[in-house]
């Protein structure tokens, strides 16, 4: 019975070459795409999965205090909300937090006495019971002790080969920073090298206990350096113990806002703010299901994944819709054929299963078709989506099962219709041809095209307001100019920092520089201030500390007052403020502002207000413009602005050869200043543009997945006209008889898609309107999507519909009426 369905099968593909290649097609597309999506969606909900009680550990956050009228949560927390939690909740089995120190320089003296140095990137401090908590196993070491002391590292496999070679790393040691602050470390253990789907990357991990400062401020919730991570008890509710961190900041807070801002707990809610803890599932970090601020790694974006493997389904169901259409198009060639065979005895339900084989088949071969490109796509897949996939049936599992279920889900999809419609016929009225073949089967055709270019156009909607939506962000005023920045890292290791950015400014096409502690997109400084007029009220303001030349550089506009000035000491210890900082204060925007003194509550310590800057975007255009501060490089008063430098300088516009020639300049006077350090580099708008990455990759995807759709639609509606013209061949010479031209002739093949396209505008355009309005809702600034796309997308399906199909109509309508009507 197998070999009669095989050998019927290729029958029918011989007789319908046009009708197989496009089902072939068709299915092929879909399957392909399934695949590339499948997979990507699994690396992306796999993140932290592997760890052994993944399901029990989450990540307490809280809320984000540094920013005014900002509900997304905050990963970062202060080394009080660690203690707070240990002490008020019994359900916690294991606590661990992590640090993020920054990159460090890490050296090392070799066996030929060489001294080997890095700028090592990725590194994390951690707690002791690191490895207790989370499934990173060791090949090299105690996992218990690795971390137990002060001046102890674990390095990554990758690392350890980088630095020692094939040499045994265990006992070696390295230094670690520079200068006075440089320090010895012990290398403990080596980590098996970490898969790509987790949140916590790291490279080196160094024992908690080597910076004593933690302890030290172990009461403190506003030294927000550390994530903190709890295994809760596998029988705890996890709704109760919510409910228990809603009561912790009121309770263990209050110190610390005493101490730092002078007021109590309850005086803090009064003011309208908010101090709240909140549980994260580890498995959940990667895909948030709303917006959370941290410092270890970009986050997915779980819209942006539903939305493609959105796409992918109802490109697999485009492809199903195609063989359902053409194979019911079909149904008058085949009627005979299947009158004959149920005569002859064959029953509806061998019919069916005939039917179900040729779409089964149909799909095995697109299958084996789909697994070829997959390996030759992958490559530029990986690129699309900023990942290193690798496609394996054997190695996966998984991948092999969704495999299994979508060729059934395809097979059953695309041959349940026609099944059911070509078997239910009665073979006698057929054969005297007295059947009724038209208005059910062409409804049927007609709704599945309006569902095919329905999706299609709600695409390519999608597609347009995504990139007008980057294209904006990626133009929109930023209140300084992104544009030719250059910014070299680690300017803390320049024994003369103005030295170096005089220096810096006599390279010829260096236009200015300056020599700050952070710069846009990057500004972490930040603390809690008062200011004359609160009544001991604090605000949170960020900040960085820059030389005189850093608001020219930047071309940040003032507002009011003045700059710093090389001629005046005393700005040493005074600040230049941006407008929604006085704002949030309740100063009048004005000048009245020059000369009044914000204050670090709890302290002595007042700094002068000489200059308001127009508010500029500091950090991401995601984020809403929160207080800003400019204090001065020489300032010695704050804590928390970091030990880092940057050096950032303006250059002329250049030629790519002159860009060349300005960064071996400034790479000669680094190493001239700093010595042997690595010269490491950066521009402000690539920063800018990498902090869209995801929807960057994400507008290219839908692109792709968009094109596909509508190839799809298209191809199915060619292969429905070409059957229509089949089928009024004689009515179009008779039509030509009767004096019709050829421009009637292809109106009257045309009007009937034409039509419907426009019916499956009328559907998905508002449809794409509201899925839009959904996503650019994440966006701080963002673009009203313009009707114009949506007038654009639909008028493109109709002439790419049309231009496609127009080519057999024009044929067909230019046929000479004589041969087609000389046996009537």
């Amino acid at each position: 019975m197998l070999k009669h369905y095989i050998v019927h099968f290729f029958r029918s593909v011989q007789r319908q070459k046009l009708f197989s290649f496009i089902n072939l097609l068709g299915l092929t597309a879909g399957i392909t795409s399934a695949l590339l999506i499948f997979q990507y969606a699994q690396h992306e909900f796999s993140y932290d999965t592997f760890h052994h009680d993944a399901e029990n550990i989450y990540r307490v956050n809280q809320t984000f205090i540094w920013g005014e009228n900002n509900d997304n949560e905050f990963a970062s927390t202060g080394p009080g909300v660690a203690y707070a939690v240990k002490e008020e909740l019994p359900e916690v089995k294991l606590m661990s937090s992590i640090h993020t120190p920054g990159d460090q320089l890490i050296s090392y003296t070799n066996s030929k006495k060489e001294v080997v140095t890095f700028d090592q990137t990725n590194i994390l401090a951690a707690d002791s019971n690191f490895f207790q908590l989370f499934n990173f196993p060791l090949v090299k070491g105690d996992p218990a002790s690795a971390l137990r002391q002060a001046n102890t590292i674990v390095m990554t496999e990758k690392t350890a080969q980088k630095y020692f070679g094939d040499e045994d790393p265990i006992g070696k040691q390295v230094r670690m920073g520079t200068g006075e602050q440089q320090q010895t470390f012990e290398v403990t253990g080596v980590v098996k090298d970490l898969p790509s789907n987790t949140y916590l990357q790291f490279e080196m991990l160094v024992s908690m206990t080597s910076y004593p400062v933690i302890k030290r401020l172990y009461w403190s919730w506003v030294w927000t350096q550390l994530e903190t991570y709890v295994l809760l008890d596998p029988s705890a509710s996890v709704a109760q113990v919510r409910e228990k961190l809603k009561a912790i900041p009121a309770k263990h807070a209050e110190a610390t806002l005493q101490r730092v801002m002078n007021m109590s707990y309850a005086d803090y809610v009064k003011s309208g703010k908010k101090w709240e803890l909140f549980l994260q599932p580890l498995t959940g970090i990667h895909l948030p299901s709303k917006v959370v601020y941290n410092r270890l790694a970009n986050d997915g974006n779980m819209v942006i994944m539903y939305s493609l493997v959105g796409a992918a389904i109802f490109i697999i169901l485009l492809s199903c819709v195609n063989f359902m259409n053409l194979s019911t198009a079909q149904f008058t060639k085949r009627m005979k054929e299947v009158s004959v065979r149920k005569i002859l005895g064959l029953s509806r339900a061998s019919l069916s299963v005939g039917y179900f084989m040729e779409a089964f088949i149909f799909c095995l071969i697109a299958f084996a078709v789909s697994l070829a490109l997959i390996q030759v796509l992958m490559p530029a897949f990986n690129l699309l989506v900023g990942r290193e996939l690798h496609f394996s049936l054997l190695n996966n599992p998984n991948l092999l099962i969704a495999l299994g279920v979508l060729l059934f889900a395809m097979s059953l999809i695309s041959g349940s219709y026609p099944a059911i419609f070509l078997s239910a016929f009665n073979p006698i009225q057929a054969m005297k041809g007295k059947l009724n073949t038209g208005s059910e089967g062409k409804t049927f055709r007609n709704a599945l095209v309006v569902f095919q270019f329905t999706i299609s156009i709600a695409l390519i909607s999608c597609t347009a307001v995504v990139f007008q939506q980057l294209s904006f962000v990626a133009e929109k005023d930023l209140g300084f100019d992104r544009e030719n920045l250059i910014v070299l890292s680690h300017g803390e290791r320049i024994a003369d920092a103005q030295d170096m950015v005089a220096a810096t400014e006599n390279i010829p096409g260096i236009l200015s520089a300056s020599m700050s502690t952070s710069v846009p997109p990057n500004v972490w400084g930040g603390d809690k201030f008062t200011a004359e007029g609160m009544s001991d009220r604090t605000f949170p303001l960020n900040f960085t500390s820059a030389d005189e030349n850093y608001i020219p550089t930047l071309k940040v506009k003032l507002a009011f007052g003045r700059n710093f000035s090389k001629e005046t000491p005393g700005d040493a210890s005074r600040v230049i403020l941006n407008e929604t900082a006085v704002s949030q204060i309740g100063w009048a925007l004005d000048e009245s502002v020059i000369g009044k003194k914000i204050q670090l509550p709890g302290s002595d310590v007042f700094f002068e207000v000489i200059g308001v800057v127009k508010d500029y975007n500091y950090w991401t255009l995601g984020n809403p413009i929160e207080p800003m501060a400019i204090f001065h490089l020489k300032n010695d008063q704050l804590f928390g602005g970091g030990t880092k430098q940057y050096l950032v300088a303006r250059v002329e516009g250049k030629t790519a050869k002159g860009w060349e020639n300005t960064i071996t300049q400034l790479e000669s006077l680094y190493k001239k200043k700093a010595g042997d350090f690595p010269f490491e580099y950066t521009f402000v708008d690539q920063a800018f543009a990498n902090t869209f990455k995801g929807e960057s990759n994400f507008a290219k995807t839908l692109t792709a997945m968009a094109s596909l759709c509508i190839l799809i639609a298209s191809l199915g509606l060619l292969g429905m006209i070409v059957y229509a013209l089949e089928q009024k061949t004689k009515e179009i010479g008779i039509r030509k008889v009767s004096g019709a031209s050829v421009t009637d002739i292809l109106l009257l093949i045309s009007k009937g898609y034409s039509l419907l396209i426009v019916i499956a505008f009328i559907i998905g355009a508002p449809l794409s309107y509201w899925l839009m309005t959904k996503w650019l809702q994440s966006f701080e600034y963002h673009i009203t999507p313009s009707i114009y796309i949506y007038i654009g997308a639909g008028v493109g399906t109709l002439l790419t519909a049309l231009a496609i199909t127009s080519y057999h109509s024009v044929k067909a309508a230019l046929l000479n009426p004589v041969d087609v009507l000389k046996d009537e």
